[in-house]
């Protein structure tokens, strides 16, 4: 369904959507930037830091991507001021990376200068087909001195081998488990193999010296993590495992939360619940 415009459609044009979005809302920063704002006020007077997101995913057309950059560059400007400061979550394939790479890299310049001081550039996860082209597009803007943070997922075989090109280049690594389907020569499988390459990578990481923050709700690999690399960033999703999260924050840890918004909500949120079923 999260996959389906036709049900996306449907659900839109009935009132369905107002029952689905206060089901949803817990998960989601709101419908426009107004409302992400707000949240972002809450979650920062609990004792969170967070991380904004524009939805929209997979473009392959220039204009809705530079209208994409647009919004993106408008959340940047609003942002400035805020303490802690917000970090900007960003999809490169919302900014034309499936139209043409270099498309791609002339609206995150853009996004970049809108960047309020302090915050930095989250590029978010994706399928093992352009990960060589987006820890590229990562290391030459962080060269150019672009505070960007890439997302590296445990998962994958490869892994080991792109920590090591983010950490010659000392960009900073958010790492999560991984969320796309690969082929098994890709990937690990889900379960045990997935988490203690996990633990690895995070020990790869740590042993030379690189930044990292983690982001996973399992509670046994953040513990050993915390636990060996005191201080690491704990990154999770807003709405989930939300308990977890603000005793976090009362035992001293720097939580940040990832708050997406926009009018394509309705796929996160199925995913969201996809998620949970499987768990």
């Amino acid at each position: 369904m999260a996959e389906s415009p036709r049900f996306q459609a449907v659900v839109g044009s009935t009132p369905l959507d107002a029952l689905a979005y206060r089901r949803a809302s817990g998960y989601l920063g709101g419908r426009d930037l107004d409302d992400c704002l707000a949240t972002i006020d809450r979650l920062h007077h609990d004792g969170f830091r967070t991380g904004v997101d524009v939805f929209g995913e997979q473009r392959t057309i220039a204009a809705e991507a530079e209208a994409a950059t647009d919004e993106y560059v408008r959340l940047g400007g609003r942002l400035a001021g805020n303490d802690p400061p917000v970090n900007l979550w960003i999809d490169l394939t919302n900014i034309g990376l499936d139209i043409s790479e270099e498309l791609c890299r002339h609206e995150l310049a853009r996004i970049a200068e809108s960047l309020p001081a302090g915050s930095r550039l989250q590029v978010r996860a994706h399928d093992s087909s352009r990960i060589d082209r987006i820890i590229a597009i990562v290391t030459d803007f962080a060269r150019e001195g672009v505070p960007v943070m890439p997302t590296l997922q445990a998962n994958l075989r490869l892994a080991p081998a792109y920590a090591e090109r983010l950490i010659e280049a000392g960009v900073p690594v958010l790492l999560v488990k991984g969320a796309f389907l690969e082929r098994t020569d890709v990937a690990y499988p889900w379960g045990e193999q997935t988490d203690a390459a996990f633990v690895r990578l995070a020990n790869q990481l740590g042993a030379e010296g690189a930044e990292f923050a983690i982001g996973t709700h399992d509670p046994v690999i953040r513990e050993a993590i915390c636990s060996t690399f005191r201080g690491v960033g704990i990154e999770m999703l807003l709405g989930v495992r939300c308990g977890d999260a603000r005793e976090l924050v009362r035992a001293g840890h720097q939580v940040r939360l990832y708050v997406p918004y926009g009018n394509d909500w309705l796929r996160y949120w199925l995913r969201r619940l996809g998620e949970a079923r499987g768990a």
